[in-house]
């Protein structure tokens, strides 16, 4: 009933709030100051951008009319935001440090701090959370220093965001808690309203639902004026994601549907992206054909915008909803679109700097090829003019001579002076190669740092759950987790880009996993593994069968008594490898059933196999073994070589 009163609440609400805003508000001709156009402008910012740009202009004119330097940069900020709005980040950025620049050379610390936030924002849409933060810290320290209560309110909030855009919620709360603080001393704003929206996303994250309802709820009865509209989109889709959440999947979408259809009116495509993302992620593997639907529609919207980074993150969840349903092509296509856009992303501006520098090179050829010619013209008038003058042949044969030396020492310097800029040119192609290969060894970093966070935070779980089914299949996660983050691991450690020795990196699992169940002094290994270097992708999935097949044996195989462990990697010809994995333990109580098990670990180990392309055989004699035959993945390149 409260939900349904909720609903028509929103309804009613933004019926009569656009009517009030299309009715103008406020009488453009009575304009006075700059404070009566910034009114203006934020009623207009959302709900016509069109409208708002007009009147910032006009605001302006009127600032500059009136010699006011800071109303300027005030509506510089408010062109920005609308710039923001719209994803034009570039636009954004540039109207922002113009404001700057005038704030600086006005001494107005106050509205250097509001405008170093806004800096910090487009920082943190761009996904540069170093920056973004160092930025929010700075607007802070100059808030704090004029006692500016609103800007510390502003700076702790941002500063909140940022650590929750990278899912640190402790960070994120204990900053927020810091703004809600200073907020309850001031009057009602837009941040009281964003302070709303992150408590309920830090109490969704933790799963304290109620919490977050609250907080969701009264930002939206208290956003619904036009100059709010985007954030009372950005509430009532997190609104909708915490009911999606506790089962209520119809509530949560129907919220979603009226929100992907105000976002649409006005005209704020950065809204209708996370209205559409929302709503894929509701039906999710419930409903996939919904979800990719609408998250086809994201695709298209954030192609048309630009937005590249956005449009990789929904085809990459477009690929994984195309696997769950064994559409392996159409998670391919998927998936080569996503690594299209990455290298495009992570390229452009190397290779421009390339193709920059092939253009200067040519240019100076052309330019050595000028003076050479003009040095033969010169030669050759030389050579008229001594035919010419016989009669003084020595004195003139000696002149010549001594121009001709002068000139050929002059051309040698100058093919010098070339070759040593053509070295140069060559030596800053090698460190561009040289920093793209870094860079490959450095997402492989920071991928095994993810992953070995995620072991941690696995690990931090586990210490505090009593259950000890809970607490093995915690600890199977985080041996799953280690076995992906080994093989970036040995990626940035190493020279080799793109495959992986097998033979060190199974002893490294098996020792790992022995280990980690506290078995090393009653199993043991014989590990046989031919000497080759697989495909990453394969290694993984090999890597992830064997911690499957060899935590089954160590929780299985030798209860209360010595066992052995056997692996072996053999190549057995046309790129073909048979991977076998033994115990001699107990085996199966139900051995003719084998191929049907659905444990855990047997349903991954077939959905692995599948992956591989192989051939999988289990069976129980004398203790279990499992036998894998598949077929390697050709490279059509040598492997990468980091430099």
């Amino acid at each position: 009933m409260r939900y349904r009163l909720l609903v028509s609440i929103l309804l009613c609400s933004t019926v009569f709030t656009f009517g009030q805003g299309l009715i103008n508000p406020i009488n453009a001709k009575k304009l006075t100051n700059i404070v009566a156009y910034e009114q203006l402008v934020k009623h207009y910012r959302y709900l016509k951008p069109d409208s708002a740009s007009y009147f910032a202009q006009q605001g302006i004119r009127f600032a500059h009319l009136h010699k006011d330097s800071s109303g300027v940069a005030s509506m510089l900020i408010q062109l920005g935001m609308i710039d923001d709005n719209q994803g034009r980040f570039d636009e954004s950025a540039g109207k922002y440090r113009h404001a700057l620049a005038i704030y600086k050379k006005a001494g107005n610390k106050k509205g250097i701090a509001t405008v170093i936030i806004r800096i910090g924002v487009v920082e943190l849409r761009n996904g540069n959370y170093d920056k973004a933060i160092s930025h929010f810290f700075d607007a802070l320290t100059l808030a704090e220093a004029k006692r500016d209560t609103f800007g510390v309110m502003e700076a702790n909030y941002s500063i909140s965001w940022a650590h929750l855009d990278q899912h640190h919620t402790e960070q994120a709360l204990h900053y927020l808690v810091l703004a809600e603080k200073y907020n309850k001393q001031l009057p009602f704003s837009n941040i009281s309203l964003n302070i709303y929206n992150n408590f309920g996303v830090i109490y969704r994250e933790t799963k304290d639902f109620d919490k977050a309802k609250y907080y969701l709820q009264k930002g939206i009865e208290q956003s619904n004026i036009p100059e709010y509209q985007g954030l009372n989109i950005t509430l009532i889709n997190n609104l909708a994601s915490v009911y999606a959440q506790e089962g209520l999947k119809e509530k949560a979408i129907e919220l979603q549907q009226k929100a992907l259809i105000r976002s649409r009116e006005i005209h704020n495509y950065l809204r209708e992206l996370q209205t559409l993302s929302g709503l894929a992620k509701t039906y999710g593997e419930a409903n996939p054909a919904k979800a990719i639907f609408y998250f086809k529609q994201a695709v298209l919207l954030a192609r048309q915008k630009k937005a590249y980074k956005q449009e990789m993150r929904y085809l990459k969840e477009i690929t994984s909803l195309y696997k769950s349903q064994g559409n392996y092509q159409e998670a391919l296509l998927m998936k080569e679109r996503e690594h299209a856009l990455a290298d495009s992303f992570f390229y452009k501006d190397m290779s421009q700097h390339i193709e920059a520098l092939k253009s200067d090179y040519e240019l100076s050829k052309s330019k050595a090829r000028v003076k050479e010619l003009s040095y033969l013209n010169s030669k050759n008038q030389l050579e008229l003019e001594k035919s010419a003058i016989l009669r003084n042949v020595t004195l003139v044969g000696f002149i010549l001579l001594l121009l001709i030396l002068g000139l050929l020492y002059n051309q040698n310097r100058i093919k010098q002076q070339k070759a040593s800029e053509i070295a140069t040119k060559n030596n800053s192609l090698q460190l561009l190669v040289e920093e793209k290969e870094w860079l490959l060894k450095e997402i492989h970093h920071r991928v095994k740092n993810n992953l070995q966070i995620i072991s941690s935070l696995l690990h931090s779980q586990g210490v505090y759950l009593k259950d000890p089914a809970a607490r093995s299949a915690i600890r199977e996660s985080q041996n799953r987790v280690y076995t992906m983050a080994l093989i970036h691991q040995k990626l940035y450690q190493s020279d080799r880009l793109a495959t992986i020795p097998m033979a060190e990196y199974i002893d490294e699992i098996t020792s790992y996993l022995i280990s980690s169940f506290d078995a090393q002094e009653i199993v043991h290994t014989q590990l046989t593994i031919a000497s080759v270097d697989l495909d990453v992708t394969q290694a993984v999935l090999i890597g992830l069968i064997i911690n499957e097949a060899v935590t089954n044996s160590l929780k299985y195989a030798f209860p209360q008594q010595p066992g052995v462990i056997s692996i072996q990697l053999s190549d057995v010809g046309k790129n073909r490898f048979s991977l076998i994995i033994r115990d001699n333990g107990i085996g199966f109580a139900d051995a003719a059933n084998l191929s049907k098990s659905r444990t855990l670990g047997m349903s991954l180990i077939r959905g692995l196999s599948k992956q591989l392309g192989g051939e999988l055989q289990i069976t129980s004699e004398q203790g279990v073994q499992i036998q894998l035959l598949f077929r390697e993945e050709t490279q059509k390149k040598q492997p990468l070589k980091a430099g």
